[in-house]
Order: C-alpha cells, then sequence, then structure tokens
C-alpha cells in the first residue's frame, strides 16, 4: 500500500508552490500573512475519460482505455459512482520464456484485462498556477478510495483500490487531470494480487447552481 502514498506525496510537492497565499497582503498586525480565495463554482457532474498504464505486472504490461461518472456534493465530497479501464496488454520477455521453456503460467489468475470501480473522492487540496507569469490555472489535489472488481482471463476477484490524483481546470466545463491508483485484488482471500495504475484524461462537468459557490 505505499505506492499510492509515494505518489500523493509527489503530487504534493508539486502542488504545494501553487497553494493560494500572498506576501502582498496583510490581516492584522505587522508580518502576520493571509490571503484565501473561494473555489470558482464546481458543477455536480463531472464525466471524465483518458489513457493510462499497468506497469508493474513483470508479465505483461497494459496500455489502458478508462472512463467514469463521477457526482459533486460540494467542493469537499463527492462519489465516482462508475469507473473502469480496459487495458490492451503486450507480452514481455519473461511471459515468453516461461511458456516456452518451463511450459508454465505466472499466476493462476490470468491476464488483467479490465478494471471496474466505485469510489469515494476527497478534495482537499485547491490552489491557482501561474503559467509564464501570464495566466492564472486552478487546481485541484484530491483523494480516492473504494470497491474494485477486475477482470482477470482466469477469475473475477473483487478487492479494493485507494489513490490520488491532480485536476487543471481549463475554463468553465473543461479539467485536465492525472491519476494514481493502486488496485489490491483478493482472489479467495488468502493472496493479494497488486496493480499500479497512472491515467491521463479530460473531465467534463456540466450542472451548475449558484447555490454551490463555498464561502
Amino acid at each position: 500500500m505505499k505506492t499510492p502514498f509515494i505518489g500523493a506525496l509527489m503530487l504534493w510537492s508539486l502542488f504545494y508552490p501553487a497553494a493560494s497565499f500572498s506576501a502582498d497582503q496583510t490581516v492584522g498586525g505587522a508580518g502576520e500573512l493571509y490571503s484565501i480565495e473561494k473555489r470558482d463554482l464546481l458543477g455536480s457532474h463531472e464525466i471524465s475519460a483518458g489513457l493510462g498504464c499497468l506497469p508493474m505486472d513483470a508479465f505483461v504490461k497494459g496500455l489502458t482505455l478508462q472512463g467514469s461518472y463521477a457526482y459533486h456534493f460540494n467542493h469537499l465530497i463527492g462519489w465516482e459512482l462508475i469507473g473502469g479501464l480496459w487495458s490492451f496488454n503486450f507480452e514481455t520477455d519473461l511471459k515468453t520464456v516461461l511458456k516456452d521453456e518451463f511450459d508454465v503460467q505466472p499466476t493462476e489468475l490470468g491476464e488483467l484485462r479490465w478494471i471496474i470501480h466505485s469510489n469515494v473522492m476527497i478534495r482537499p487540496l485547491y490552489g491557482k498556477f501561474s503559467l509564464l507569469n501570464d495566466k492564472l490555472i486552478a487546481g485541484e489535489m484530491f483523494f480516492t478510495a473504494g470497491y474494485a472488481l477486475g477482470g482477470f482471463t482466469a477469475a473475477l476477484p473483487s478487492g479494493i483500490n485507494a489513490g490520488a490524483g491532480l485536476r487543471m481546470f481549463i475554463g468553465r466545463y473543461f479539467s485536465v487531470r492525472f491519476d494514481i491508483r493502486d488496485y489490491l485484488f483478493l482472489p479467495n482471500f488468502t493472496s493479494v494480487d497488486n496493480h499500479l495504475f497512472l491515467g491521463l484524461g479530460i473531465g467534463l462537468t456540466f450542472g451548475f447552481s449558484d447555490e454551490q459557490e463555498e464561502e
């Protein structure tokens, strides 16, 4: 379970300098700095799609198509009701050697072909980036955790997943997002099959309401 936390730390190191603070504004006594902006209005519904990879398996590497639908209750909490990916797998030399020389299969589960998941989303970090000192781009860091179902060639094990991501807003409706997630499948609840996912995608947000603006 160290993988998603290391990824989250890396994302935070990139995100932290863009936190919303300013040395040009003072409140109270001398030397006290304080500046907070309201988050931009966020739509309730988000549909995302993108590309990714499954790089951890020593026997096959997967290039993926992914998609999801999420409902945002407010600026802090959301629910990714349904999401998933389909993997196009490419065998490595190790798998070929095992097949040709030893006539054995790498695992009892077979190859991972698809994943379906449903996650809780928490988005506690928000800030703005300066692009070439010319334009401000709003962004947020989010964390996810929930249920996962793995579609292997020889089994359908259930499991859990956890991860983090960074989303950069491009105008009112669109955003670019980077996801890192760790899937832990539990076949027969006697072992753990671990798969890391890295993804880059585009999100479409809609369903705006003036009542959603955060104080």
